[in-house]
């Protein structure tokens, strides 16, 4: 649900990264516009394709083998696949890429039989531009497909002798010219955002797989191959191998040999292979014509042994093909990692009782990775969080997750985060149950340290104690608090700057924290921090919510910015190119523990741009409710 709230015109227009799917949340947004906000609805387009798939597999594997055993196989092979089963289930859209794919060469055939053209011409133009909206991957397969419809066009003008009509030619070819039009207008209007989410599968494949080069390797390719034939294994390539050598000189061979060298070669000259799922347009013809090799096998024994041989060895193979998926179902469908319990339902009644029953001043961590929870609440979290840093005063200190997760973990980035044990011997009173999910208080007193007063300029009042290389002035614009932020420019690379009034606290309890929060430039570098005396510094901080409190200020308003769970390493697009784009300001709140005894800190910055602002600095004291206030 990473992409699911974002507008429609986004969607289309901005491609962000490679895991956002245009056309399946199109169709799961209409499926819930339909069917109302539940799982069943936002699964129904993927699980629909899935199913829609094997009787369309047995059409396209009857048109391309003429063999109806084949196309029967070929149907049973990808209703049992691990990698169709896996992708009707989840909610990515490769269910639709290979329903698609199978539409393609289905309507590409009726185009090519003249049957009723101008039907066939328009769903072709629809499919193949539907290809593309799944994922832009997808035109190494349209690509194929286009050279394969034209290969075929091409034969047979020259069987038919002398030189066809322009009319005619141009009748014949306008299918494929409308669908090749449209799709690489749509690509070359996304350009920028290709280039930015290619570098951020760069990234991602460096940071996460230790990959520097994604350039087509054999082993690599390998994992390609042994998807296609999950769960069964690579001894189905032999059938594969004899199908081809069954099928030469047909068009059917044509088609095979199209459709898996040409995304091959385009692969190797983009230098990118991407992971096995990218290819899954394959998967039908993989089967199909691991099928077709399987029922000429077996043919072959029976005319050249007894047809009693034929079937019982059929009957092994079917009952063969049929248990190894049943008996691997769990492991290949559980094992790769199930998303968040929480429901649709769940998820609303939290967010109805968040808005109509808690203070807007009330600070509320949610889990990152809980994406149901994030798709209703995330927008409400960040508009708290900039209520607390414009108007001064915090509520309570709410957590809200699901129930098998301890609430002192809810604070994540979509993986687990450290510091979190800061939390973990806490008190937290649960106050509402929503099915599995817990609303939780933190049982401290929250004090107010500083600003001391109603003072939203804090931190132009602060005298800072910096090196020449920096200077500081307030700012009227831009502001986020108040009527000036703190404008700070630098000479340097990095600077640090800090009060020279010191804040003694005495502490004689484990369990006090102090919460800090204040807003700089989004993605800056900058940090708010608290320069303690040596030798007696904090054992770490805890970011809370690092990814809801981001804004976009325009002159005429201040917009939410939601953020996607990869932005440290996808490249961003600039919201500095649109025009009224003035600042984006990241509100930033983190808790910092206390050590025991007597603790002396100064507030202030690390900075790193020439020039950058921050504004509405603010500091609290978390303390047990039965410790005396300082």
């Amino acid at each position: 649900m990473m992409h699911f709230p974002a507008s429609w015109d986004s969607l289309l227009f901005e491609y962000r990264d490679t895991n956002q799917r245009p056309l399946y949340i199109f169709l799961a947004k209409f499926s819930m516009w339909l069917f109302g906000e539940n799982e069943i609805a936002f699964r129904l387009p993927g699980f629909l394709a899935g199913v829609l798939a094997l009787p369309l597999a047995y059409r396209v594997g009857l048109m391309v083998t003429e063999s109806r055993s084949c196309a029967f196989l070929g149907s049973l092979l990808l209703a049992l696949s691990s990698p169709h089963l896996l992708h009707s289930r989840f909610t990515r859209g490769y269910s639709l890429t290979v329903f698609l794919a199978l539409a393609l060469v289905f309507l590409a055939y009726k185009l090519l039989d003249k049957n009723n053209t101008r039907l066939w011409a328009s769903l072709f133009v629809l499919a193949g531009f539907s290809m593309i909206l799944i994922v832009p991957s997808n035109i190494h397969f349209l690509a194929s497909i286009g050279i394969f419809y034209f290969i075929v066009l091409f034969l047979k003008y020259k069987k038919q002798g002398g030189a066809p009509l322009k009319k005619s030619l141009f009748s014949d070819l306008l299918p494929l010219l409308t669908v090749f039009g449209a799709a690489g207008a749509y690509l070359l209007s996304i350009y920028a955002d290709l280039q930015r989410a290619v570098v951020g599968s760069k990234n991602q494949y460096k940071l996460f797989y230790n990959i520097d080069d994604l350039s087509i390797s054999w082993e690599r390719f390998l994992d390609v191959l042994i998807s296609m034939v999950s769960p069964w294994g690579l001894w189905l390539y032999l059938f594969l191998i004899f199908a081809l050598l069954r099928l030469i000189k047909t068009k059917g061979f044509l088609l095979v040999a199209v459709l898996f060298i040409v995304p091959i070669l385009l692969v190797s000259l983009s230098g990118l292979l991407g992971p096995p799922r990218v290819y899954v347009y394959w998967l039908p013809f993989v089967l199909t014509l691991v099928a077709f090799g399987v029922t000429e096998t077996f043919n072959l024994i029976k005319n050249k042994y007894s047809s009693q041989l034929s079937y019982s060895l059929s009957a092994v193979f079917l009952v063969a093909i049929v248990i190894n998926p049943v008996m691997t179902y769990s492991e290949n469908l559980s094992s790769v990692g199930s998303p968040s319990g929480t429901t649709f339902e769940e998820a609303k009644d939290a967010a109805g009782f968040v808005k109509n029953s808690m203070s807007d001043h009330d600070l509320i961590v949610i889990p990152y990775s809980d994406r149901v929870l994030r798709y209703y609440l995330e927008e409400q979290v960040g508009k708290n969080m900039l209520n607390i840093i414009q108007s001064g005063r915090m509520g309570r200190l709410i957590f809200l997750g699901p129930s098998d997760i301890p609430p002192h973990e809810f604070p994540d980035v979509g993986y687990p985060i450290s510091n979190t044990d800061f939390l973990k011997n806490l008190s937290f009173k649960t106050i509402k149950v929503f099915g599995d999910l817990r609303l939780y208080e933190l049982e401290l007193n929250i004090i107010k340290l500083s600003p001391p007063g109603p003072d939203l300029d804090y931190e132009n009042h602060i005298k800072f104690h910096h090196d020449e290389t920096v200077k500081l002035k307030p700012a009227e614009q831009p502001r986020l608090v108040g009527k000036r932020s703190l404008a700070v420019e630098q000479t340097g690379k990095e600077t640090k700057f800090y009060s020279r009034e010191v804040t003694v606290l005495e502490n004689e309890k484990e369990g006090a924290f102090l919460l800090l929060n204040f807003a700089k430039e989004y993605d800056s570098g900058s940090e708010g921090t608290l320069f303690f005396d040596k030798g007696n510094t904090p054992l770490g901080v805890l970011e809370l919510n690092g990814f809801y409190g981001t804004f976009i200020s325009t002159p005429s308003k201040l917009i939410w910015k939601r953020l996607d769970l990869y932005k440290n390493f996808l490249v961003q697009p600039d919201e500095y190119e649109n025009n009224e784009v003035k600042y984006i300001w990241e509100i930033r709140f983190a808790i910092i523990p206390v050590p025991l005894g007597e603790s002396m800190f100064a507030e202030g910055f690390r900075t790193r741009k020439p020039l950058t602002y921050l504004d509405g600095w603010q500091l609290f004291l978390l303390q047990d409710k039965a410790a005396s206030n300082p």
